[in-house]
């Protein structure tokens, strides 16, 4: 099983305040240390953090056959309000204004919708983005139109084969989901984003998904996640025709066009790979195909960034390069002009949108990479601060376990996942054992292997 503590690497939480003067540093002293801090990668040098996962929830309405949440997950108790705008707090304390929250679990919509209107507007309020992060079963029209209007910027999608819907035996029939939602969230003002798990059961259907996504201009980021062994579900180890080459070749065939996935950093290299296209009536072209140009604007704005705020204000910093480098700013005006001109007969088909693409390389449980994890640009908020995405996967169970304390107007209290509401004392319950746990409790390697014992008996 992956989903107890793992010794691997000597990560930590980074704490409940940031006590340092730049945000971005220790994400740019992590990449530096594992010689990832080259010519084109944006973080640590333009933001301190890609995002962070707030789990509001452990349950889920489904039961993926790939799945990070631990056996323990459905015999938890939701996080009171209290304790997750206290984390709120915490991410903003060390990530400051612009950072992308995930509201995510489990699935996010098992929660009431007031609560979650709660955190919209906190993170609003601080100065922060949010993201729901759902399946999409439970995320209705009114549902979304409420979240909307209380602030919410992003919503992703999940849907591919590891959830096993009924009735899809095919991402291509899966499609038939992914339009239903983008119907959903169409006209509300959210960025609409699609998760999709690449694993063995639909790597030969890459090609034919990223060119739907690709023809779906209402989609602003599209992400594939390369399976990893962590969590609980039923399938493990990565087939070894998976690779980030092998998915880079895959999406880029899909969109018809090299992606030049190699020319922009998002973190480190083995981690993340990001591209980012043009798109218009079934065409896409790829905005960075000029290497020595793309690095070049980012030295550029480097340069004009006073770091005043932990993540760029992109809009003023290239009015201020436009002013100090007014030849680059041409070439780089050119450079999209020929992009969207290279578009041609998309031109008169559909509207002209950007794209991003990310491939995600999650590591594998009882394989973490220090290096790797020490320059993580996607966290999961704790009780004692934020955590690279991988370790806490890999230490799931621990961290639901660790009392949470939250400061109130009475004194302290606190909280773990084996309690339903706050307490007046630090002593918190263990988790629950999930081999004592009714069937309907289980999920994934444990309900499966239980299963074949009923059966048997």
């Amino acid at each position: 099983m992956k989903d107890t503590a793992h010794p691997q690497p000597a990560i930590v939480p980074a704490g409940r305040k940031f006590t340092g003067t730049d945000r971005r540093a220790p994400l740019r002293g992590g990449l530096l240390s594992c010689g990832e801090f080259g010519a084109g990668q944006t973080a640590g040098r333009f933001y301190p953090i890609a995002c962070v996962a707030l789990e509001v929830t452990q349950h889920c309405n489904l039961d993926c056959t790939l799945c990070y949440l631990s056996d323990r997950a459905e015999m938890t108790f939701d996080p009171p309000l209290s304790v997750l705008f206290a984390r709120l707090a915490t991410i903003r304390s060390h990530y400051g204004k612009g950072v992308s929250v995930q509201l995510t679990g489990g699935d996010p919509t098992l929660r009431k919708v007031e609560d979650l209107e709660a955190l919209c507007r906190e993170i609003r309020r601080l100065g922060m983005r949010s993201c729901l992060m759902t399946n999409g079963i439970r995320a209705s029209r009114a549902f979304l139109t409420r979240l909307a209007a209380a602030g919410l910027d992003d919503v992703a999608f999940h849907v591919d084969l590891t959830q096993e819907r009924k009735g899809f035996s095919t991402e291509v029939e899966l499609n038939t989901v992914r339009r239903a939602y983008i119907r959903r969230a169409r006209g509300l003002g959210l960025r609409i984003l699609f998760n999709t798990t690449v694993f063995g059961g639909n790597f030969g259907e890459i090609p034919k998904l990223a060119r739907f996504l690709r023809d779906r201009p209402e989609v602003a980021f599209v992400s594939f996640q390369m399976q990893a062994d962590t969590g609980r579900g039923v399938l493990r180890v990565r087939p070894d025709a998976i690779t980030q080459d092998s998915v880079t070749r895959a999406i880029e065939a899909g969109y018809g066009t090299p992606l030049h996935f190699d020319t922009a950093a998002i973190g480190h290299s083995k981690c993340n790979r990001y591209a980012s296209v043009v798109t218009a009536g079934g065409r896409a072209v790829s905005l960075l195909s000029n290497r020595r140009l793309v690095h070049r604007v980012i030295a550029a704005l480097e340069g004009v960034d006073d770091k005043q705020d932990a993540h760029i204000r992109i809009r003023p910093k290239l009015r201020r390069m436009i002013w100090r480098h007014p030849l680059l700013a041409l070439r780089a005006l050119g450079h999209l002009a020929l992009s969207v001109v290279r578009l041609g007969s998309g031109l008169l088909r559909g509207p002209v949108r950007r794209q991003a693409v990310f491939i995600h390389n999650f590591m594998a449980a009882d394989a973490l990479e220090e290096d790797r994890c020490a320059s993580c640009v996607f966290m999961v908020a704790t009780a004692n601060g934020p955590l690279s995405m991988c370790v806490h996967n890999a230490q799931r169970d621990m961290h639901l376990a660790s009392p949470d304390q939250i400061e109130g107007p009475t004194g302290p209290s606190w909280w773990n996942a084996a309690v339903p509401r706050l307490s007046g004392g630090p002593d918190l319950p263990e988790l629950g054992d999930p081999s004592l746990a009714p069937l309907k409790r289980l999920k994934g390697q444990m309900r499966a292997l239980r299963q074949i014992r009923k059966d048997a008996s």
